[in-house]
């Protein structure tokens, strides 16, 4: 199993740049709402009952996601400046 994702080249015959660019607002606006997600999920999980370590990896494990999130975001917004393609 692999969890490398073939991309498609960035525009598409016959779109306008327009549509791709509220294709792009519309899917950093999603990772935004999933990275708020884990973060509160991240709370959640640091004040359950059981044991220190597995409440901490799982933390981490969430933390890291965010992570992975963040960085998504970044990418798709070049670091934050919107470009549109």
């Amino acid at each position: 199993m692999s969890n490398v994702i073939p991309l498609a080249p960035r525009l598409k015959p016959g779109r306008a740049s327009t549509a791709d660019a509220e294709e792009r607002a519309a899917l950093a606006a999603e990772l935004i709402d999933l990275i708020e997600r884990v973060r509160e999920l991240t709370e959640h999980v640091a004040g359950l009952p059981g044991p220190a370590l597995q409440v901490q990896q799982t933390a981490q494990h969430l933390l890291d996601a965010g992570t992975a999130l963040e960085r998504a975001v970044d990418s798709l917004t070049e670091g934050g400046e919107w470009v549109p393609f």
